[in-house]
């Protein structure tokens, strides 16, 4: 036999095993059912803020166990795949006696990024995995609602048993100064042991209206951990950090490599920027904190003692303390106690179940003593997914910007068709490369 024929079957031998490793390697990435190398939710490879912020790491210690997150927001989406078995009872302080279901998306996504179902082969994960989510609708359809439903919603949270309480729109004013119904809840909820995590704004131009009240207050920053350009700086807040909420401009497309992807209303997966982004990374944290057994106010002391330092030395107006470390915050903790425990019941006002979802209603309140005021995410850009079920993409709230994800990427079924194929493929070149050596012996060592 020639030379060149054997380096011809040398080759080919070089080439089955070289196809065999990258079969081997499209199987791992795409995700065989039961295999994956952190989690199996479709979505997690695109997490990029859950990996700024050690979340995996910090999971190995707690993942919320025994706390509620309260998502004061524009309601949560009750039907959701990765929300639906986290979900307590909840109330609507935009029509009472009503539901809290989302009519617009935002409280929604924000409940992801916070606490959705993880490693449930579905969406995304959640900075607190094993934390329930207790729904508070305090705006309409179009993130509007008045003062005070949301400092009704914050004292129903707190009275209600939230160990941490997400307030995605920021600080709700009359002109320049903080609302006295809104910063007297914040102080009540404090008092009944609940963490308030609040939005800095999306106002660049200005910081944080925030002093000394007993909230963590939390700017917005990019991939690269410098400061969103969207996002407001914390100010004077005494409780100021930072936390990923993604880049982009106003107009722009949000593109999942920079931005939050999260759960999304109705049943849906959305790339989002903007400080109400960051909030559930910090109110996540909180519940992992409090999981472990710290008490609020060493949750909060261990959130800013541990966050990574950005801009000027020291705390500062624009990130506060820092990015969210929460990898070292777990590692630094407090010994260990019991955690809290979970409520089972809710009071007056909330549903009776979960999984009966009355018809989703817009109305906002009648009348009210203050002015209204919306949620700070007036600026982000919108990414949305491919429907699981349908295939097709939803439209955007409020006339944002839609752009679709590559297909399939949110759908599990079509990632596991791809999978056993790759699978498949890995172990048949594998055997095609071990037959051939059998069958031709010496053809695959060097040539003379």
């Amino acid at each position: 036999m020639t030379a060149a024929l054997r380096r011809y079957f040398r080759w080919r031998g070089h080439m089955h095993r070289i196809l065999g490793v990258l079969a081997l390697a499209l199987a791992l990435v795409v995700g065989l059912p039961g295999v994956a190398v952190a989690s199996d939710d479709p979505f997690f490879i695109q997490q990029w803020s859950l990996t700024s912020i050690g979340a995996e790491a910090a999971w190995t210690e707690g993942r919320g166990a025994g706390t509620v997150i309260a998502v004061v927001d524009t309601g949560v989406d009750l039907s959701h795949e990765d929300l639906r078995p986290k979900l307590l009872p909840g109330r609507s302080f935009i029509a009472p006696g009503a539901s809290p279901q989302d009519a617009n998306g935002h409280g929604t996504h924000v409940a992801g990024i916070a606490a959705a179902s993880t490693g449930n082969a579905a969406g995304v994960a959640g900075v607190a995995p094993d934390a329930m989510i207790l729904p508070v609708q305090v705006l309409g359809s179009r993130g509007v609602g008045n003062v005070t439903a949301v400092a009704d919603g914050i004292r129903y949270a707190a009275d209600n048993g939230a160990s941490v309480i997400n307030l995605s729109f920021g600080e709700v004013s009359t002109d320049v100064t903080l609302a006295p119904a809104f910063v007297e809840a914040i102080r009540y909820a404090w008092s009944k042991g609940a963490i308030p995590v609040v939005a800095a704004g999306n106002s660049s131009v200005r910081a944080s209206g925030f002093t000394d009240e007993p909230a963590l207050v939390v700017t917005a920053t990019t991939r690269e951990d410098a400061r969103a350009g969207y996002a407001s700086g914390v100010g004077l807040a005494k409780w100021g950090m930072a936390a990923p909420g993604g880049d982009g401009s106003p107009g722009s497309r949000c593109d999942v490599e920079t931005g939050i992807v999260s759960t999304y209303a109705p049943g849906e997966y959305a790339c989002l920027v903007g400080t109400s982004m960051a909030v559930p990374h910090v109110a996540g944290a909180a519940a992992v904190l409090r999981g472990l057994g710290l008490s609020p106010q060493q949750v909060v002391d261990q959130l800013l003692a541990t966050a990574d330092d950005l801009g000027s030395p020291g705390r500062d107006t624009i990130f506060g303390a820092g990015r969210l470390n929460l990898a070292r915050a777990v590692q630094a903790r407090a010994p260990r106690s019991a955690p809290p425990s979970r409520p089972t019941t809710t009071t007056t006002g909330a549903p009776a179940a979960i999984a009966a979802v009355p018809a989703t209603t817009t109305t906002q309140p009648s009348t009210t003593t203050e002015p209204p005021t919306t949620i700070t995410e007036t600026t982000p850009t919108t990414t949305i997914a491919l429907p699981p079920t349908t295939g097709v993409p939803v439209e955007p709230p409020d006339g944002q910007a839609v752009a679709v994800l590559p297909e399939g990427a949110g759908d599990r079924t079509t990632r596991y068709l791809v999978a056993v194929p790759a699978a498949a493929l890995a172990s048949a070149v594998w055997a095609g490369s071990w037959r051939l050596r059998r069958q031709l012996p010496g053809l695959t060592r060097s040539a003379p």
